[in-house]
């Protein structure tokens, strides 16, 4: 996937994070939140996306892999869950 940022009118910077976009190039980095975790349930034996907003299990894979891939996309910008 492709690392993609939206920039506002005021300058503010919305992405997920990932080191092969250099933010520190761009000034100080302030107000970074968590979009969401990722753990693994036990009891189904799958890994899990939770949303930090809610507390709510989004998304499940047996593969932690692909549940990262999954949160990148759909919590990315344009993504399902983006700004919620």
């Amino acid at each position: 996937m492709i690392p993609t940022i939206e920039i506002d009118s005021d300058g503010n910077i919305q992405t997920i994070y990932t080191d092969e976009i250099d933010l520190y190039a761009l000034g100080e980095v302030h107000n970074v939140k968590r979009a969401s975790n990722i753990e693994f349930d036990e009891v189904n034996q799958e890994w899990i996306v939770i949303q930090a907003s809610t507390g709510n299990t989004i998304h499940r894979n047996k593969s932690r892999t692909q549940a990262i891939s999954w949160e990148i996309e759909e919590l990315g910008v344009s993504g399902q869950y983006y700004k919620e």
